[in-house]
């Protein structure tokens, strides 16, 4: 599904009774090929390795190519084709979860409103990432319960992506421009390690504090503070994955007050403590 010269250095997988799972590790990769034609669900998580720069296409139609960095994550419904091309670090691993459609199909009656869900290419969703890593630590465990275990997060992910599908995507009235939206976001990425000033922000784009709070939620379906919220745990979800900093260390590059703060809002947003999210990437 996805063609390069890469040479693969690992392949652990792991059957359940409604899913699959696969980690692969490849090295000396070049630009891949993709072409995905999903029968069943498909959860690709970028585990190592980012992809930053390609061409993306959904059932032949050509759609915004977003770079996919370490943790970030593919949605592929069945019936759909994912194909294009990609390139970026030498070195990538990455777990892809095949799950039946008639698992889904399942849920439905237990889901509101439960329909077709839309594909996502490159998002970030932290208790999502979080649960498919725990599915490929069940590749280990050999027990009896290990099917109801991988049931258990499979259901809380298409929960999570039920939720996306209603409320992402949507096209969005009254909201800021594309060129004021993005001067914003880069400016809260910019400096994620101390709070954005809104007030600032807001007069930068021309705008008066509300105006803009409500503009800027109306694009993102976040407040300017919460969005700088979820940007900066997602900073810190990075640097726990990739450096050896300590926990204290990342919370005051990502604009907490102590680690103690960090730990709290962590656990509060992904159900793990720092060291335990950490403690998911090991292989």
């Amino acid at each position: 599904m996805k063609r390069s010269q890469g040479e693969i250095i690992l392949h652990k997988q792991g059957l359940w009774s409604n899913a699959r799972a696969d980690v692969v590790r490849r090295r000396g990769l070049g630009r891949q090929t993709i072409d995905v034609l999903a029968d069943d669900h498909l959860i690709f998580l970028n585990i190592r390795g980012a992809a930053k720069s390609g061409e993306n296409y959904l059932n032949g139609r050509k759609v915004e190519f977003t770079p996919r960095p370490d943790g970030s994550l593919v949605y592929v419904p069945p019936g759909c084709r994912w194909s294009g091309w990609d390139e970026g670090d030498t070195e990538g691993c990455y777990l892809m979860i095949t799950i039946a459609r008639e698992f889904f199909a399942s849920l439905s009656a237990r889901l509101p409103a439960a329909g077709t869900l839309r594909p996502e290419l490159g998002f970030k969703d932290l208790p999502i990432q979080c649960l498919a890593r725990q599915i490929a630590g069940e590749l280990s465990n050999e027990d009896s319960i290990r099917d109801l275990i991988v049931e258990g997060h499979l259901v809380a992910i298409f929960g999570l992506l039920q939720r996306r599908s209603h409320t992402s995507g949507r096209v969005s009235r009254g909201g800021l421009s594309p060129r004021v939206l993005k001067r914003a976001i880069d400016r809260i990425e910019a400096y994620i390690d101390r709070p954005p000033s809104v007030r600032g922000l807001a007069q930068e784009a021309g705008m008066t504090y509300e105006h803009f709070s409500r503009a800027f939620k109306q694009s993102q379906g976040s407040t300017p503070y919460g969005f700088y919220n979820q940007r900066r745990l997602e900073r810190a979800c990075d640097y726990l994955r990739s450096t050896t900093m300590s926990v204290t260390e990342v919370a005051i590059n990502c604009g907490y007050s102590s680690g103690s703060h960090l730990s709290t809002r962590f656990r509060r947003e992904t159900g793990f403590s720092p060291q335990e999210y950490r403690a998911l990437w090991r292989e």
